[in-house]
């Protein structure tokens, strides 16, 4: 939501008449709205026009973000217990340490 915000506050100047009102208001108090619907689990959008260019920010809930190496192999070792708390049935993480 910061990326989010500083990103409108940035090209909020170069926005459609309409869209720069809006966006002012969103600044304003409208990232509330989104906060409160993330962590009701909901995504969330901003969407700005430009001329012919159409803009959208887009956030998402994330419940679990697994660390990893920047090279693709296995995590830290402070990350291995962290790897897999999957509770689905007849999931397994095992053999994949």
């Amino acid at each position: 939501m910061v990326w989010m915000h500083l990103a409108v506050r940035l090209l909020v100047s170069a926005f459609d008449p309409e869209d720069i009102e809006r966006a002012f208001r969103w600044l304003d108090q409208g990232q509330w709205e989104a906060i409160a619907r993330l962590k009701a689990g909901e995504p969330y959008a901003f969407v700005a026009s430009s001329g012919d260019t159409r803009i959208e920010w887009s956030a998402r809930p994330v419940l679990f973000l697994p660390m990893a190496h920047a090279d693709g192999g296995l995590p830290w070792p402070c990350a291995e217990p962290a790897l897999c708390r999957c509770v689905a049935s007849g999931h397994s993480c095992e053999g994949r340490r």
